[in-house]
């Protein structure tokens, strides 16, 4: 029956929707600020580190956490190159070991697919296609931070690095989404 299957569909659809609209908010409520001065080497750690929160609270929730940080750590020498392998590795490919990373294996668990097939199965072409885009993303950074003049360069980096995490209570709802989501 027709009506049966869009009623099916549509409940899967408002599943989904809770699921991405619920990971938005909770991430919106996380702020990571850093403080110290980006270097090609701490660029590829954040892109590693965002890639690798992809797949715990989705594309989406990753990005709204750590593009504020992006932005403000490559303040000093952004170009175009620092948002587009942002958007490659953290808002895309990076999510793509778990239905919570990524939309479309999320349909895919609801319609019976196992939740860990995908990090079972493909991890390493994952680890491929980020490493690859990690170490191409370290080539150009590193050319256009060899052209930021030294006394520059020395007067940020010895800021140091600091992390500070605000809104850490948000991780208690962040597991209550996840259990939600392996009880569905």
């Amino acid at each position: 029956n027709n009506t049966d299957r869009m009623l099916h569909s549509g409940i899967e659809y408002v599943g989904f929707l809770s699921l991405v609209g619920s990971l938005f908010v909770v991430s919106g409520g996380l702020h990571i600020r850093l403080r110290g001065y980006s270097t090609p080497v701490s660029n590829v750690l954040l892109l590693l580190f965002g890639a690798l929160l992809s797949n715990l609270i989705g594309t989406t929730g990753a990005s709204m956490i750590l593009i504020r940080p992006w932005l403000r750590n490559n303040k000093y020498r952004m170009h175009a190159y620092h948002i587009v392998f942002f958007i490659f590795i953290v808002s895309n490919v990076g999510g793509s070991l778990t239905p919570i990373g990524d939309p479309p294996l999320f349909l895919g668990y609801l319609k019976g697919i196992p939740f860990f097939w995908v990090l079972e199965n493909l991890w390493p072409m994952w680890l491929l296609a980020i490493t690859l885009l990690l170490a191409v993303f370290y080539v150009i950074d590193l050319r256009f931070y060899q052209k930021v003049p030294v006394s520059v360069r020395t007067e940020k980096e010895q800021l140091g690095e600091k992390w500070h995490f605000d809104g850490l209570h948000n991780l208690g709802f962040l597991l209550v989404i996840l259990i939600a989501v392996f009880i569905q």
